[in-house]
């Protein structure tokens, strides 16, 4: 189902693993908190892929999505965390792996989904990375071959938790999340801007896509 990672994952980038690094903080708790109001915003129905997204680019939609998919697989579920932000991926950087194979590698035809997924330190974790640079990588996100591999790997997996582009900087995020079972809107506190969160939201229902909720990033507690 995955490939195993040549050497083992060092986690480097501070807070993007912190409900595996710091299962006890309140930081991680929250993260589990969030997991189960998912399942409860989907009304009962078991959601078998997730897009998660956020307005503009720096508001930690990548740290919510590996966070997400950590407590989920902590859970017991089988996860699949893909880094479909071709154009501005991190995800290899934090699981300390190579870009390539990877998404765009798979859905061109050059690689099979069992070679490029990588089997994490994390049990029922496995992350698909970007893939090779590719020009037309909108294309290739919105096609016939993404439908394809999303159908597949929901065969193998209970979950799939896909990091996706900003939804007001491309096009891609609203194709990615239109395929997803549902979606999280990630809106970083005194960062974005109120009126581009409302685009981004209204953006996401004109393409019918399921906003199960927001996450409300970098909140201040008093």
């Amino acid at each position: 189902m995955a490939r195993k990672q040549s050497k083992p994952a060092h986690f480097t980038i501070s807070g993007c693993l912190i409900a595996d690094s710091h299962p006890g903080s309140v930081a991680a708790e929250q993260y589990r908190m969030i997991r189960n109001n998912i399942r409860y915003a989907s009304n009962g129905r078991k959601l078998k892929s997730l897009a998660v997204t956020s307005p503009s680019e720096g508001e930690g939609k990548s740290t919510a999505a590996v966070n997400l998919a950590v407590s989920m697989a902590q859970r017991g579920d089988r996860v699949l965390l893909v880094d479909a932000n071709v154009k501005n991926p991190i995800l290899h950087y934090i699981f300390k792996s190579d870009a390539a194979p990877g998404l765009t590698d798979i859905l061109m035809g050059q690689s099979g989904r069992e070679e490029a997924a990588i089997q994490t330190e994390i049990d029922g974790l496995s992350v698909l990375t970007c893939g090779s640079l590719v020009y037309d990588a909108s294309e290739l996100l919105d096609s016939i071959s993404m439908n394809a591999l999303l159908e597949e790997a929901e065969k193998d997996y209970d979950l799939i938790v896909m990091d996706c582009p900003s939804v007001l900087g491309t096009a891609d995020a609203n194709a990615l999340a239109g395929k997803c079972d549902g979606v999280v809107l990630v809106i970083k506190c005194g960062k974005t801007n109120q009126i581009r969160a409302i685009e981004a939201k209204k953006a996401l229902e004109f393409c019918k896509t399921n906003l199960v909720g927001a996450i409300l990033n970098q909140a201040v507690s008093g």
